[in-house]
């Protein structure tokens, strides 16, 4: 009985040992079933360009292969040794020549006011003089039509007296005639004086009006004038010339200063970087001249990268965006998880220096799936890949050839489907507290089995 139980026992082992090498194996390739695999695919982004912003000749250079650079790092220093400044030469002596014209117009304009407001004293000294000389003038006429007043008064008491006389009989009338003769000259003298008084104050009522009639006076402020307004003519024709050498020097001076900071941006320029990466390759040395627009390096951005493969187009006519896939770097065994981000018939690559990498030849029948790498912190050890440290690694692997593979292994697809169903029948069966614990597990298979104990019990 011992042997028959001993061999019972021996072949329930045995059973059971067959049975998990079965299962094993069957498990091993039913995830193989669920994936369509290429390749034919490379890890890829797009590439930087660090350019000359002028011709010149690097004086300094900061860059290095693997270096992480920032926007606005200054990676190079240039300048243009060659630099044609004969524009700049032009405007300047032309600045010169009319900052000079200006001056001396400026110092002419100055002495033209300086002399046309000493002929503005002079011409007022002279009226005020010609006034005042207009005025005794105008007391002298006044005070000889006072005297021959008198005398004409006195001829006229003398005749009073003569014909008193006479209508007395005293005197002949013979004797009258004198008299009336002297009395008829006195008349004749007022009326040329009283005469000669409306002349005087004619005269100088014209002259405060500023009109001159004659007299050395009135020829001294003529020329006085004449020499005003000729000079006033000169002091407004010099304003003008002034105003116009002012004008064009204003735009000299913009136009030097926009000369001198065109020439001064192609002439000096500091090399700043626009985007932040890692350099991957350095084309310039000290001392070598740049074109403008000419490469000095190039860099790329790790979280702008992304793996492009090639598939048949009928292999992923029912692939959506999202898809999750699994990227194996081969070159050191890691795997990377990703999702579909792109499916085009033909993706180009832009200008010769768009893309770190060329990407793979594609038949016409073929299309590329682009796929967007997850974050290493999503990407981790919980995922079920191999844990890697990237930092040691330079460039993130753009450029390497890799294995993609679409779809999602039969394990973790078993423990989202599971989780999904825990989260629904949870709260129904009283098992939140088990359902968080197993979300929060690390291990998938942990997690698979939380979740089908959460689901039987």
């Amino acid at each position: 009985m011992s042997d028959h139980r001993v061999l019972g026992v021996a072949r329930a082992f045995g059973f059971i040992f067959a049975g998990a090498l079965v299962s094993t194996m069957a498990f091993a390739m039913i995830p193989n079933q669920f994936f369509i695999v290429s390749e034919k695919a490379v890890v890829n982004a797009p590439v930087n360009l660090i350019t000359s912003p002028i011709y010149g000749r690097i004086d300094d250079i900061r860059l290095e292969v693997g270096a992480a650079v920032q926007p606005g790092f200054v990676a190079a220093v240039m300048s243009n040794p060659n630099q044609d400044q004969t524009s700049v030469v032009g405007l300047r002596l032309e600045k010169l020549d009319i900052e000079e014209r200006l001056n001396n117009e400026l110092a002419a304009l100055d002495q033209r006011r300086d002399r046309l407001t000493l002929i503005d004293v002079q011409i007022a000294d002279v009226k005020r003089g010609a006034l005042e000389e207009l005025a005794s003038i105008v007391e002298s006429a006044n005070s000889n039509v006072q005297y021959f007043q008198a005398k004409v008064n006195e001829q006229q008491a003398l005749v009073d007296r003569q014909q008193t006389l006479l209508d007395r009989g005293v005197i002949k009338p013979e004797s009258m005639a004198p008299l009336l003769q002297q009395k008829a000259a006195a008349e004749f003298e007022l009326q040329g004086a009283q005469g000669e008084l409306k002349r005087q104050e004619l005269l100088r009522s014209l002259f405060e009006q500023g009109i001159f009639t004659g007299g050395q006076s009135a020829t001294n402020i003529l020329s006085l004038e004449l020499q005003r307004k000729t000079l006033a003519v000169d002091v407004e024709e010099a304003e003008t010339e002034i105003s116009q050498m002012q004008r064009r020097l204003a735009e000299l001076t913009q136009l030097l200063d926009g000369e001198q900071n065109r020439l001064g941006g192609i002439g000096a320029a500091e090399v700043k970087v626009e985007a932040s990466g890692q350099v991957v390759s350095v084309e310039a040395a000290y001392g070598d001249f740049l074109t403008q627009g000419q490469p000095i390096a190039r860099s790329l951005d790790c979280n702008e990268a992304f793996v492009a493969a090639v598939y048949s187009s009928r292999d992923v006519a029912d692939i959506e965006i999202g898809t999750p896939s699994l990227v194996n770097i081969r070159s050191i065994g890691q795997q990377r998880h990703g999702r579909v981000s792109k499916i085009v018939r033909y993706f180009g690559k832009g200008g010769e220096d768009r893309y770190f990498e060329e990407l793979p030849e594609a038949e016409g029948h073929e299309v590329y799936v682009l796929v967007e790498l997850d974050s290493e912190a999503e990407d981790g050890e919980g995922a079920g890949l191999v844990e890697t440290d990237q930092s040691k690694f330079f460039g993130c692997h753009v450029g390497e050839d890799v294995v993609v593979s679409l779809g999602e292994p039969m394990i973790e697809k078993l423990v989202r489907y599971s989780t999904d169903v825990a989260a629904l029948v949870g709260p129904y069966l009283g098992l939140d507290t088990v359902l968080s614990t197993a979300q929060a597990s690390d291990d998938p298979q942990d997690a698979t089995t939380a979740t089908v104990a959460r689901v039987t019990y």
